[in-house]
């Protein structure tokens, strides 16, 4: 096995307890045992902040997960989303119009009732027949305007639905383009860092809280709040006495709503944290299933994910139920305004300052009053938990991507009829590759591309105060191949990720052909090489897209004689549909050997001048290896060969063979001196000594 690069580190259950468990009354990180007595004790005589210096390491992490979970930037983030939203502005203008028309005709339409209510007091008066005179005509003529009014408020209903269900769905698209990416370009050690569940809940969860905002809250806040405005000013008009003794409930009213947001918000953004969490770990468990069961580690998974799952529980019924307070209290509110209404209007009736159809009027809208606040405040609700995760995208997209100050190039040179060279694409199939370097006056100098790597001095390290690489030098000629041994963590893979670039050299250079990897653009200097990696990494896909990847123009005959060179043609031949056989993500049906035949394929169809071997015959049985031996001398012809190797057999015509042991040189030369020197690789090579 290569050394790899940062993983996260697995903690004991006894840890992941201790940090996540949590608390059934808040939904919080519970503090340890030893902890809990002192902070119910603190939790009543709760003062002034503590200096960072007196506080506990678990008040530390307490506060440190407040901070994470605090809204930054509601306003930028708001702010940002809006111009997603922009290209989209037209159209955003014609739901808005016909939400305030639907809203208008909603609220207008209630007034239609007090003409009715009139006649039918008439009527009552009277005592005469509802039929008799135009009473009847009245009423029938109010309800039809009524009907009327209904029908046209559901035509635009129904409109701007489908306006903004299109828009929402283009919006999320472009957020989603953009996040992808820039993905692309951002640095391996992002991933490093985060799970793959983390990254894809960008694309599920955030994203579709915004979807939800823009087709569905976006309408819904425009209309309540023209509802809630139109109605209390027709109350006002209507009755600005009653309307006075409301005052006091639509304060506190508002009050509540602004108080529960502020509460909400951070918790919204705890909340989609946590489900991050969640599928970070499923996306984990299900790729390492096999490993799962080969352990036998089936209760402590179900033990790990109860943690996270009781955590994203937690902290979403926490979320849920601030959030769904709003709308009782607004209700109860709403219930009491409406008793205080009822009993002063009566009492303004039996005054004779107040027609008792007005009263009536006015009623009906005291109490639909409160369904457009509650629908506000629901929304706003919705916004904020759309802000948390517009705020978690933008995050990744304000995350700054790799750096890449190089100026040359790699191209293709071929000659014309008159004898000069010309320059082509890398891609074109003629021509040999050369690298494009600038000059002054905007003129060019063209190095013929050898692939000469010399590696100086270079160290190295992931973590600060942890070098991996030190102070390793070494040298390979065009066509010369270069092998690095060592145990696992020496530095082995390390130096293939320093050579393309994945990570930035600390100390030390390389230079190919006398040109340092950090004048060169990244995509040329990558252009310039081809891996066979350890991880075999297939897609989904057919066998013959899998190896098309090395070469995406190339035809059939290239993906078959690219087979043949890597021994993998027989296996394929022998699969029901062929080089056409669909492969599963992570090539799941096929073996791992198989794996990596395509693997050496595809790198095999790329055909570039530098060849990268990393442990690429660790998942291949000796048997296979030795077939496929003559088929890697053709690949490696005339290339610069960097190998990295458990398998000592496979370094044995190295030109110079590079022992690592804990990020140092201790040995270097060809086979032959290595043996004779009697040390470490010797030790190696004859089993003296096992390579761990």
């Amino acid at each position: 096995m290569s050394e790899k690069t940062p993983v996260t580190e697995v903690k004991t259950e006894e840890e992941i307890k201790e940090e996540t468990a949590l608390s059934p009354e808040t939904g919080e990180a519970e503090a340890p045992s030893e902890e809990k007595g002192k902070k119910k004790k603190s939790k009543k005589t709760k003062k002034a902040k503590k200096d960072p210096k007196e506080m506990t390491e678990e008040e530390k992490k307490k506060e440190e997960e407040k901070k994470k979970n605090k809204p930054k930037d509601s306003k930028k983030a708001a702010r940002r989303l809006l111009k997603y939203l922009a290209g989209e502005k037209k159209w955003l203008v014609v739901v808005a119009i016909l939400v305030m028309l639907t809203a208008v005709i909603g609220v207008v339409s209630t007034l239609a009732m007090q003409p009715v209510y009139k006649i039918l007091e008439d009527v009552i008066k009277t005592k005469t027949g509802i039929t008799e005179g135009s009473a009847m005509g009245g009423i029938i003529k109010w309800i039809t305007i009524m009907a009327v009014a209904y029908l046209i408020s559901a035509v635009f209903s129904f409109l701007y639905t489908r306006i903004l269900l299109t828009t929402s769905l283009k919006v999320v698209a472009n957020l989603r383009r953009d996040l992808f990416n820039h993905l692309e370009y951002l640095p391996l050690s992002y991933f490093d860092k985060r799970k793959t569940g983390e990254i894809m809940s960008h694309f599920i969860s955030d994203v579709s809280r915004i979807s939800d905002l823009v087709s569905s809250d976006f309408p819904s806040i425009i209309s309540s709040t023209i509802s809630a405005v139109m109605t209390l000013t027709i109350m006002i008009i209507m009755s600005w006495k009653i309307t006075l003794t409301m005052t006091a409930a639509i304060i506190v009213m508002v009050g509540v709503v602004m108080f529960i947001t502020a509460k909400c918000s951070p918790l919204f953004k705890k909340a989609q944290q946590a489900t991050a969490e969640c599928n970070g770990y499923v996306e984990e468990y299900v790729r390492g299933i096999k490993a799962v069961k080969i352990f036998c580690y089936e209760e402590r998974s179900k033990e790990q994910f109860r943690i996270l799952n009781e955590n994203l529980r937690k902290t979403g019924v926490k979320s849920n139920i601030i959030g769904g307070l709003m709308s009782p209290l607004l209700s109860m509110i709403m219930r009491i305004n409406y008793a205080l209404a009822l009993s002063f209007g009566v009492w303004l009736v039996l005054k004779g300052q107040m027609q008792l159809p007005s009263l009536i009027t006015y009623l009906s809208y005291a109490q639909s009053y409160g369904s457009p606040v509650a629908s506000i405040a629901s929304s706003y609700n919705s916004f904020v938990a759309a802000l948390a995760g517009a705020e978690r995208i933008f995050e990744v997209l304000d995350t700054e991507v790799e750096t890449d100050e190089g100026k040359v190039t790699l191209v293709k040179l071929v000659k014309d009829r008159m004898g000069e060279e010309i320059e082509v694409t890398p891609e074109s199939e003629n021509g040999s590759y050369a690298w494009k370097i600038p000059k002054f006056g905007g003129r060019f100098s063209y190095v013929p591309v050898k692939c000469d790597v010399d590696i100086k001095n270079v160290t190295f390290s992931y973590v600060e105060d942890k070098q991996v690489l030190k102070n390793v030098s070494a040298h390979a000629n065009s066509g010369e191949k270069l092998a690095f041994v060592g145990s696992t963590g020496a530095g082995k893979t390390t130096i293939t990720n320093l050579i393309n670039r994945f990570y930035e050299i600390e100390d030390g250079e390389i230079t190919i052909d006398g040109i340092s990897i950090k004048d060169i653009k990244k995509d040329s200097l990558r252009s310039s090489m081809a891996f066979v990696l350890q991880d075999s990494r297939m897609f989904a896909g057919t066998i013959k897209d899998n190896i098309r990847y090395g070469k995406l123009d190339a035809t059939d005959e290239e993906i078959v004689a690219a087979a043949k060179l890597a021994n993998a043609h027989s296996f394929i031949e022998k699969l029901p549909d062929g080089y056409d056989t669909e492969l599963s993500a992570d090539g799941v049906n096929i073996s791992m050997g198989q794996s990596q035949l395509l693997n050496i394929a595809r790198t095999a169809i790329a055909n570039k001048p530098l060849l990268v071997l990393d442990e690429a015959t660790s998942s291949i049985d000796t048997r296979t290896e030795r077939l496929i031996e003559k088929g890697m001398d053709k690949l490696m012809a005339d290339k610069t060969v960097l190998v990295i190797a458990h398998r000592l057999s496979t370094v044995r015509n190295s030109e110079n063979i590079i022992v690592l042991e804990n990020g140092e040189i201790i040995e270097s030369g060809n086979h032959e001196e290595l043996i004779a020197l009697g040390k470490k690789y010797y030790q190696l090579y004859t089993g003296a000594f096992e390579m761990t």
